[in-house]
């Protein structure tokens, strides 16, 4: 399975290990005489990358895409992975192939990733074909929901109400939703933070209608919330399920704003997202915690019909937001979001 796991060679920053080959389109002007290629040029990897297995290379890979790293350099390491491996690796070949599919927006690599790892399936690894074509399905539907903004695109902008979309494809994404549920039963923490790092990756990347927002952080933040041990998540020793905590409290928040979008009854939203609020509360000497208490609390104060609950909602996502101001003065959006609220 894909991992977000460091390689034997990550000590070093990616833009010492590639670089871009210089070409016949290299700038003229450029002075800069330690410059690789700033026109145009194929990216080279550095020998000791090039050597590394095949799943090393594919962790590099998407541990530089979760990073920001140039898109072309990501890409290049996804395609130097997928070519070493072999009938040996299949399992791990689909994944590699899924995981490339979810950079680059690519379905047909999604499909031979669903056809590998059929061909792999055994009694030892059923789990992870039923997660690998549940995520696969997923996917799909992602890609192909007509009704999406192009985020790149200002013209393609669509104004119209997102919670009258239908969801193109939602027996598949159901089937694929099932699938992942499934597959990740009694898994480890580790596996279920990676399902839920995927679809908090696609929501990210481009805007998805509230409906199919709302079913796939569903599911993100359910398996999150069952895979946890709530009261684990401090200390040293307890980064993987703090991880995991950060990850389903951000599910939490996705949900709830589709959630409110689709028209969902404020009393449901507060108590789905009840788990997440009770971790955020106790962990008020981190910033991005204290942010994100802070949206969750925004959004129940405009969906819950008591008016005093509601005020108390508000007031919460204040003082959260002023507790991240105090860890972080230098925070101009946590600053700006109070002066909108007429708080400073």
């Amino acid at each position: 399975m894909s991992s977000n796991k460091r390689t034997a060679v990550s000590d070093e920053t990616t833009s010492k290990r590639v670089r871009r080959a210089p070409t016949a389109a290299h700038a003229d002007e450029c002075q800069d005489t330690e410059c690789t290629g700033c026109a145009a040029g194929a990216i080279v990897l550095d020998q000791q990358v090039l050597e590394l297995p095949a799943d090393q290379l594919v962790a590099m890979a998407e541990q530089e895409a979760a990073e920001g790293t140039d898109r072309a350099v990501v890409t290049k390491l996804y395609e130097t992975a997928l070519e070493k491996f072999d009938d040996k690796n299949q399992l791990s070949h689909a994944w590699a192939l899924l995981s490339f599919a979810e950079y680059i927006d690519f379905e047909e690599y999604a499909i031979q990733a669903t056809t590998i790892a059929d061909k792999s399936a055994n009694a030892d690894n059923q789990k992870q074909v039923l997660l690998l074509k549940g995520r696969a399905n997923v996917f799909k539907v992602c890609l192909n929901q007509s009704n999406w903004a192009d985020p790149d695109n200002e013209d393609s902008e669509d104004e119209a109400e997102p919670t009258q979309h239908k969801v193109a494809g939602d027996k598949l994404l159901l089937q694929g939703l099932d699938q992942i549920t499934r597959g990740l039963q009694n898994s480890k923490p580790e596996t279920v933070l990676n399902t839920v790092m995927v679809f908090l990756a696609r929501h990210d990347k481009r805007p998805l209608v509230s409906r199919l927002r709302m079913q796939i952080m569903d599911t993100a933040m359910s398996t999150a919330y069952t895979a946890l041990q709530w009261d684990a998540c401090s200390g040293e020793s307890a980064s993987e399920n703090s991880n995991l905590a950060l990850a389903a409290c951000k599910s939490a928040l996705y949900w709830a704003l589709a959630a409110s979008a689709c028209l969902v009854n404020g009393s449901e939203i507060e108590d789905r997202v009840r788990p997440a609020v009770k971790y955020l509360v106790r962990h008020t000497n981190n910033a991005e915690l204290c942010k994100l208490h802070a949206q969750i609390m925004l959004v129940l104060s405009g969906v819950l019909s008591d008016d005093d609950t509601a005020l108390e909602a508000f007031d919460s996502a204040v003082n959260a937001l002023k507790q991240a101001l105090e860890i972080n003065p230098s925070d101009v959006d946590v600053r700006s979001q109070l002066e909108d609220l007429e708080i400073c």
